[in-house]
């Protein structure tokens, strides 16, 4: 699917670099401004390209298996690195897009999106796939952001793009922690971990509140700052905004109410034994939160 995509986006841009470097023997970007005058077939293959990547609704297919199917250690890559490639390509052509034509249309469709992705999160019953579907919903606000075309889009998109490259692996290594322990990903069997493990349940509960982006995590102020351009564009978006607020409390309760706070009646020594089994795995992801945390709030 991914490679579908991107030979649909991605191959008339690639013939262009390759026509320029043919003619000017540069892949310099400053070189394509003789080219900027159809600016609207070349942003939209330039915008669509790099969507395929972050990706954006309708663009993502590929992303909740690709993270499904992958070990612990590639889903944090793909999430913490490789998926901000398409926001980092943006960025680069950010003077070169021309988005004004159908901005309001483009909006429209990321802001409903933003909503229904956060809605399929809810119906989620395995923990790696509602994490991974987070993801889709979350990177909806870097394309929101750019095309807004403001003074703080290029810096809050860099914001938005470095919080969720650290709080989308954190989730993807508990993910991957409790994994080791029980053996399943199911919210409805991820449950009394409070009574086995009150310090990995502190720890879930603080990668709650940083995937909620609460404050005092830095990355509150780049969600309050994402809302603030939107609503600049359009103050229409304040109903869907609010809406995806209420969606996003909801999944993440979900799984945090599951896993931490939920009772099992089903708790034997078997699953006391996996868990003390596991320790050395344990402070490994421990320290590792800390430093992450350190670093958010930097």
């Amino acid at each position: 699917m991914l490679l579908l995509y991107t030979s649909i986006f991605s191959f008339p841009l690639m013939l262009g670099l390759f026509f320029i470097y043919s003619s000017l023997y540069s892949f310099s970007l400053v070189l394509f401004y003789p080219f900027y005058c159809y600016s609207f077939v070349f942003s939209s293959l330039i915008f669509f390209s790099f969507c395929v990547k972050l990706p954006i609704y309708g663009l993502h297919y590929w992303l909740p298996m690709a993270h499904v199917e992958a070990p612990t250690f590639g889903s944090i890559i793909l999430a913490g690195i490789l998926l901000k490639l398409g926001g980092v390509g943006l960025l680069r052509f950010f003077f070169f897009l021309d988005l004004f034509s159908y901005k309001s249309m483009l909006l429209s469709y990321f802001l409903f999106f933003l909503v229904f992705s956060s809605l399929v999160c809810c119906f989620q019953s395995d923990f790696k796939r509602l994490v991974a579907y987070s993801s889709v919903a979350h990177m909806i606000a870097v394309p929101v952001v750019i095309i807004s075309r403001s003074v703080l889009s290029l810096k809050f998109s860099v914001y938005l793009m470095i919080f969720h490259g650290i709080r989308s692996p954190i989730l993807f290594s508990l993910v991957g922690l409790i994994y080791l322990a029980r053996s399943s990903r199911q919210l409805a069997l991820l449950r009394g971990l409070t009574v086995i493990s009150p310090l990995l349940s502190f720890i879930f509960i603080f990668s709650f509140l940083f995937t909620l982006s609460a404050p005092p995590y830095a990355s509150f102020f780049s969600e309050v700052f994402f809302f603030v351009l939107t609503v600049f564009m359009t103050p229409y978006s304040i109903p869907f905004l609010l809406l995806f607020c209420v969606v996003c409390l909801v999944y993440n309760l979900n799984w945090l109410s599951n896993i931490v706070f939920r009772s099992n009646s089903s708790l034997n020594l078997h699953y006391r034994l996996q868990y003390s089994l596991v320790f050395p795995i344990f402070l490994s992801h421990f320290f590792s939160f800390l430093l992450l945390f350190i670093v958010s709030l930097y």
